[in-house]
């Protein structure tokens, strides 16, 4: 189904009949917008995880103190509620670690420690990448886990009215920087809440570019029986937005429509920073099926080094979901020689 622009797409997406709809699509689509639209149009109604809500967590790295925003919607709650506790719990248990979260409501200062009471304890700890990921996606994860539980009793009997209008919640990738074994739990545990939430009036939205959390997200809701819509989202060819649906959890699925959008790109000389992203996304993917290392051994052609750091460059780039601008004649040209023998070395053919 075509769309004309994001704001439209976030329009129809929540009027759907299905109560949890997966999107795959790579970065630089547009996710990020499409979820902040969401978000827009129905403020109260919304709870949503996303790159914004990643950003307000910022280290002050002369403390050792991870930094909350004050104003955080996030934030509140968590202190409304007392769901501190919560927080690091889910988070040992998600990262299998004795490192121990240390909220401080009133300045929104996070410290880590490991509190053993001997000489194996320590103090402000400075958490890995992965590690920050899976502490600001635990604090979103227990407010949702919170406001599921709140919903199912009774309206005269709930704790709080703060949840009450909660109609749908918004995630976009949640697993950056996580390793596979907790992409899966992360995967696990969503599709576990979203089978408790069956008896709610309550959708969920889940954006990623993944395809491991794609798939076990979709396999999971699949054997728990819940009803879902699995789409990819691509850039129309002239303009807009496509929304394609995916019967399958198969990467080959929504690789086949990347491929496609890639081949379209390079025969008519539109090449955008987008669809570097989506070749690295492709290469990602396939390294992983086929059991490589890492996706750079894919790359074997004459503009190999070229591509891989034009590819890390970009996927880098914060600001890649709103620059369009104009691409250099040099990385577009190691884009085609590269895809070309990308397509010629693993036998790929697009899709009819």
């Amino acid at each position: 189904m075509h769309y004309e622009s994001l704001e439209d797409l976030a329009y129809k997406l929540p009027r759907g009949k299905a109560r949890n709809v997966l999107i795959f699509a790579p970065n630089t689509i547009g996710k990020t917008r499409l979820t902040q639209h969401l978000k827009e149009r129905n403020a109260e109604g919304v709870m949503l995880y996303n790159a914004f809500v990643e950003d307000g967590f910022t280290w002050d790295n002369e403390r050792v103190v991870l930094k909350m925003n004050p104003e955080s919607e996030l934030l509140r709650t968590i202190t409304m509620q007392g769901l501190d506790g919560d927080i690091i719990k889910n988070f040992q248990r998600f990262t299998n670690s004795k490192i121990e979260p240390t909220l401080d409501f009133e300045s929104g200062e996070i410290t880590f420690g490991v509190h053993k009471g001997d000489d194996g304890s320590a103090e402000g700890i400075k958490l890995s990448r992965a590690e920050e990921s899976m502490f600001v996606w635990c604090v979103y994860f227990t407010v949702l886990s919170e406001a599921v539980d709140v919903l199912m009793e009774r309206q005269d009997l709930r704790s709080t009215t703060d949840y009450d209008a909660l109609a749908l919640a918004v995630i976009d990738d949640p697993v950056s920087s996580m390793d596979d074994m907790r992409i899966v739990a992360v995967a696990l545990a969503l599709a576990d809440l979203m089978e408790r939430a069956k008896p709610l009036d309550l959708k969920f939205l889940v954006t990623t570019h993944h395809a491991l959390f794609f798939n076990v997200l979709f396999n999971s809701l699949k054997s728990k029986e819940l009803s879902k819509r699995a789409c990819l989202l691509q850039r129309g060819v002239d303009a807009g937005w496509v929304l394609k649906e995916q019967a399958k959890d198969s990467p080959f699925s929504y690789h086949l429509g990347l491929i496609e959008e890639l081949e379209r790109a390079i025969s008519e000389n539109k090449i955008q920073r987008s669809h570097f992203n989506q070749f690295r996304t492709l290469l990602e993917k396939t390294a992983n099926f086929l059991g490589y290392s890492g996706w750079t051994q894919l790359l074997t052609g004459p503009d190999a080094s070229v591509l891989k750091s034009t590819l890390n460059l970009y996927s880098h780039d914060r600001v890649a979901e709103i620059d369009s601008s104009q691409v250099y004649e040099i990385h577009k040209e190691a884009l085609k020689t590269e895809f070309s023998e990308f397509l010629k070395r693993f036998r790929w053919a697009a899709a009819s």
